[in-house]
């Protein structure tokens, strides 16, 4: 398929490429290296002015591959990508952690120049928050919520070994448990716990996967998993007794919960 699609880069033939590369990439274990899959389809993206889909597998490959060579071109044309799509919060949070990760570069002036203003990935993140309730009319702004948790995620992938960004993953997964986006909130619960295991985050991040699972989404079972794998993986952690009372009364309702608190209290 990939000899077919350089020699007759059709639609036809670049759609038949992308499926192909999008089963490869489902099928892939999790310990399974598929930066190659994910480059490929970034330049038949590219090549076929898929800029949509060629964001997407960057974006993918950045976020999964941080330590790559090619990091810092990955970034720019990221960068670039997200204001081509009208993505221009993120892709200045994306600036901003750029030139803190590539002082000096080559690419700073024109990248600093193209900024509202000065300011550092930190601050910049603490203003998008800030601005999710500066409407005391409307109160809580999901469009502004939304924006956050993205800029969150953009300084992870550049900055993933700055002593900060375990928090800014847990705050952006708050943030998408509050707009109700639960993929996305465990998929940034995923990211800490995966690649962050020894932060103080990455328990409380295992914990919250369970209580979303049992208070919110009432799915008993998957609350069970993850409230086990919590107690086993973090035996004295701080939420240790709370997940053991959750356990115990996973799919009761209020009146047997009720109930059983004051029989074990003797009431």
């Amino acid at each position: 398929m990939e000899k077919q699609f350089n020699e007759n880069p059709t639609e036809e033939n670049y759609s038949a490429l992308m499926g192909k590369y999008l089963e490869k990439i489902r099928q892939s274990t999790s310990t399974q290296d598929i930066s190659g899959l994910l480059v490929n389809a970034v330049q038949a993206s590219r090549k076929s002015n898929h800029n949509d889909q060629e964001l997407l597998f960057l974006n993918n490959l950045v976020k999964a591959y941080p330590d790559r060579s090619d990091k810092r071109e990955n970034i720019l044309r990221l960068i670039e990508l997200l204001h081509k799509a009208g993505k221009h919060t993120t892709a200045d949070e994306l600036s901003y952690a750029f030139l803190k990760a590539y002082p000096g570069d080559s690419m700073g002036e024109e990248l600093k120049n193209k900024l509202p203003k000065g300011s550092t990935p930190e601050d910049y993140i603490a203003e998008i928050g800030r601005s999710i309730f500066a409407d005391t009319v409307r109160g809580f702004d999901e469009q502004k919520a939304m924006a956050y948790v993205d800029a969150c995620e953009a300084y992870a992938m550049v900055l993933n070994n700055d002593e900060k960004t375990p928090d800014f993953l847990y705050k952006a997964a708050e943030t998408a448990h509050t707009l109700k986006t639960f993929e996305k909130s465990f998929a940034l619960y995923d990211w800490i716990i995966d690649k962050y295991p020894k932060s103080p985050r990455a328990p409380i991040a295992l914990f919250m996967k369970g209580f979303i699972f049992d208070a919110t989404l009432h799915d008993s079972a998957n609350a069970a998993k993850f409230y086990t794998e919590f107690i086993a993986k973090y035996p004295n952690a701080e939420f240790v007794k709370d997940a053991k009372v959750l356990m115990s009364n996973l799919g009761k309702s209020d009146e047997e919960v009720l109930k059983s608190i004051r029989e074990k209290g003797g009431n």
